[in-house]
C-alpha cells in the first residue's frame, strides 16, 4: 500500500520514485539474506563481498557511498561510525556478538539505504529480544521506539533541526548517545550525494516543504555501554504524516 502512495506521490516530480523502490527492495533483500548467512568466525571480507554480490544479483546497479556495498561494524567497533571506524579486516565475528550493516544500493539514480543491527549469542543468530544481554535487549528496542516517535513528531511544521533537537532530547533522558560522528539521525535522498541534507541541530527547512524521501538511522549506544545499534528505514512525508517507504 505505502509503496504505491510513495509513487504516486512523487509521479511528477524529480525524484526516481520506481528507482528507489527497486533499490530498496535489493536493500530489504539484502538484510534478509543476512538472518540465514551471519555465521560465528566470519571476516569483514566475506560479510561484505556478500554483501556486494547479493544486491547486483538482486538488480543493484551500483552503490552509492562511495561504491561501497555495506558498513559492518561488530562487537566493540559497534560504537564506531563511518569514517572514523578502524580497520575490521582482522576481527571476526565472535560467538557473543552485535553486528551492524548498512546497505546502499543504487538503480538508476534511485538510493536504497537500510540497517539493521543482528545479535549473536552462543555462536547462533538469534532475535534481539531473546538475548540474555541486557544492554543489547534494551538498546535494540529502543531503536524501535525511536522509530515511533519520529513517525509520531513529524508534521507540516516540522523542521530538521525541531526533528533533531526533539530526537536529541529523547536520547539524554534515556541515558543514550548519538554515535553519528556528524551527529545526525538521517538524510535525505537525493541524485547526488552532495545535496543531502540531514537531520541535525542547525537546518530550519522543513521536512514536508522540503519533500524528498528521508532516512531515520539513528546510530545509537547506552552511555559508558559496550555496544552500538542502528536501525535504518526510509520515510516519506504525505498527506500531513511520515509514512515507511517499505
Amino acid at each position: 500500500m505505502t509503496t504505491q502512495l510513495f509513487i504516486r506521490h512523487y509521479k511528477d516530480s524529480d525524484v526516481e520514485a520506481d528507482n528507489i523502490i527497486k533499490a530498496q527492495k535489493t536493500a530489504k533483500d539484502c538484510l534478509e539474506f543476512l538472518k540465514t548467512y551471519l555465521r560465528c568466525g566470519m571476516t569483514y571480507e566475506e560479510i561484505h563481498e556478500a554483501c556486494r554480490e547479493r544486491m547486483l544479483e538482486k538488480g543493484a546497479e551500483g552503490f552509492w557511498t562511495h561504491d561501497d556495498p555495506a558498513l559492518i561494524l561488530y562487537g566493540d567497533m559497534s560504537r564506531y561510525s563511518a569514517h572514523e571506524a578502524p580497520d575490521m579486516k582482522d576481527r571476526t565475528v565472535g560467538e557473543n556478538d552485535l553486528i551492524t550493516v548498512d546497505v546502499a544500493p543504487v538503480v538508476g539514480k534511485g538510493w536504497g539505504d537500510m540497517a539493521r543491527s543482528y545479535v549473536m549469542e552462543d555462536g547462533k543468530l538469534i532475535s534481539y529480544s531473546e538475548s540474555r544481554n541486557k544492554e543489547i535487549r534494551e538498546g535494540l528496542n529502543f531503536e524501535l521506539y525511536l522509530h515511533e516517535q519520529f513517525m509520531s513528531f513529524v508534521n507540516k511544521d516540522t523542521t530538521f533541526s525541531m526533528l533533531h533537537s526533539f530526537i536529541d532530547k529523547i536520547l539524554t533522558d534515556n541515558g543514550y548517545v548519538n554515535l553519528d560522528y556528524h551527529g545526525n539521525f538521517g538524510h535525505t535522498i537525493e541524485k547526488d550525494p552532495k545535496d543531502r541534507v540531514t537531520i541535525i541541530g542547525d537546518c530550519d527547512i522543513k521536512i514536508s516543504e522540503y519533500d524528498k524521501p528521508i532516512t531515520f538511522e539513528p546510530h545509537i549506544g547506552k552511555l559508558n555501554g559496550r555496544f552500538g545499534f542502528k536501525h535504518e528505514n526510509m520515510y516519506f512525508f504525505h498527506e500531513g504524516r511520515i509514512m515507511e517507504v517499505l
